[in-house]
């Protein structure tokens, strides 16, 4: 008798184990496809926002417009789980924001927002004022 209850004792343990380790596994893939879905998003603000900052000689609403058009695209097709996806460009005289925020239907909706800002740089004027302080100097 005691040999047949250890022997159903087994399928009673599995039978309160094995859930939460299925309940475990499932977070971890949720979170794993989730930080994924973040990952490309940075990389994608990053990029855009340094293509934004190398374009010379273009207007801020032009170049805001073309820019929000392209990081749209650029991320539609990397992400996994990633359902409500807005981005949000900014152009200034001196920098470029790119910034995504979207939300996951996982684990009752999680949230992010990435974003990524790069400087603009006028290596013309830049070389022209070292000149001119060169020339200033030198006097």
């Amino acid at each position: 008798m005691k040999e047949r209850m250890k022997r159903g004792s087994f399928a009673v343990e599995a039978s309160f184990v094995l859930p939460f380790l299925v309940l475990i596994v499932f977070v971890c893939i949720c979170l794993a496809l989730y930080l994924h879905d973040r990952s490309v998003l940075a990389s994608c603000a990053a990029e855009m926002a340094g293509k934004g900052a190398s374009a010379k000689y273009r207007g801020e609403k032009e170049l805001e417009g073309e820019l929000a058009g392209q990081a749209l695209a650029l991320a539609s097709g990397r992400l996994l789980v990633c359902k409500r996806l807005e981005v949000s460009v900014k152009v200034t005289g001196k920098s470029v924001t790119v910034c995504y925020t979207g939300e996951t239907p996982l684990l009752s909706g999680l949230s992010f927002r990435e974003e990524e800002t790069a400087m603009r740089l006028n290596p013309v004027r830049f070389m022209r004022t070292c000149r001119n302080w060169k020339e200033l100097l030198d006097k």
